[in-house]
């Protein structure tokens, strides 16, 4: 399956020596637009980024490299894993945080999943929301965010 994947480089992120990816997290920017989204997830003064952005019409930017550690999961935990940053790959969806998701944009984010979880050989229990590895600190992607879709595709475990 080829994805089309246009480059969008943000400088916050780290090397990583044997990293391992074992999770994604997905984020809604819960900004006004996508090129503020953007241009806070390359900002040196936030210190925030992400591996992959995802317009509203399924374009697919890549910001960090999957190999790189990416700034987006903060303080989290899973398990017994703690600072998620260093075991995941992070997916911003642009949306403000109360509208609903497009169907573009979900299916670009299923072909990125698909591809992700093949490579990595990540377990659908592993594809999280950042409401769940921060619990009480994080509300993203949201109520709207429609994991039954995912589910339908042998993404991730029923939410």
């Amino acid at each position: 399956m080829h994805l089309k994947i246009t480059q969008k480089p943000s400088k916050n992120f780290e090397k990583l020596k044997d990293r391992r990816i074992k999770y994604v997290i997905i984020h809604y920017t819960g900004m006004k637009d996508q090129k503020s989204a953007i241009k806070r997830l390359q900002s040196k003064v936030a210190k925030v980024s992400c591996h992959y952005l995802i317009s509203r019409g399924g374009k697919i930017y890549q910001m960090v490299q999957d190999q790189d550690v990416a700034w987006h999961a903060g303080k989290s935990k899973w398990g017994k894993d703690i600072n998620l940053n260093s075991k995941s790959i992070g997916i911003e969806l642009v949306n403000k945080g109360f509208q609903n998701f497009p169907n573009k944009q979900i299916f670009a984010l299923i072909k990125i999943l698909k591809n992700l979880k093949k490579k990595y050989k990540i377990k659908p229990s592993y594809i999280l929301g950042h409401e769940d590895i921060s619990p009480g600190r994080k509300t993203d992607p949201g109520p709207k965010f429609p994991w039954k879709i995912l589910y339908n595709h042998k993404l991730t475990k029923k939410h």
